[in-house]
């Protein structure tokens, strides 16, 4: 015999992940004011981003050219041990920033603990 909540399982379509351009979505590694950064992988290589998810409506006219600002010198750094920025996605309300993974976690988190 069955029970009811195996069939329920049975019934329910399996989760698709969320995509943001030919990443799927993983989980959430960070979460600041106006912003959401999360774990994805690129659907084809398999590598491990961050993307960092802006909600534009939630920024003023002057933390908007901040983020953009952000992202105009991301594109212009080229260095080991700095973040590396690997494309940006736009739409009317949102901004992906998507950029290399630091598994390790943040430069800060051992030092505080000194």
């Amino acid at each position: 015999m069955i029970s009811k909540s195996t069939m329920a399982d049975r019934e329910r379509p399996a989760k698709t992940p969320i995509r943001v351009g030919f990443y799927d979505i993983e989980r959430t590694i960070g979460k600041g004011n106006f912003a959401v950064v999360k774990l994805a992988r690129h659907r084809i290589t398999k590598t491990e981003v961050a993307i960092k998810i802006i909600d534009k409506s939630q920024l003023d006219a002057s933390n908007l050219q901040k983020v953009y600002r952000e992202v105009d010198i991301m594109k212009r750094l080229d260095h080991p041990h700095i973040i590396k920025l690997y494309q940006v996605m736009e739409t009317k309300n949102m901004i992906y920033i998507v950029s290399e993974y630091a598994s390790k976690g943040e430069i800060f988190a051992d030092t505080l603990s000194m």
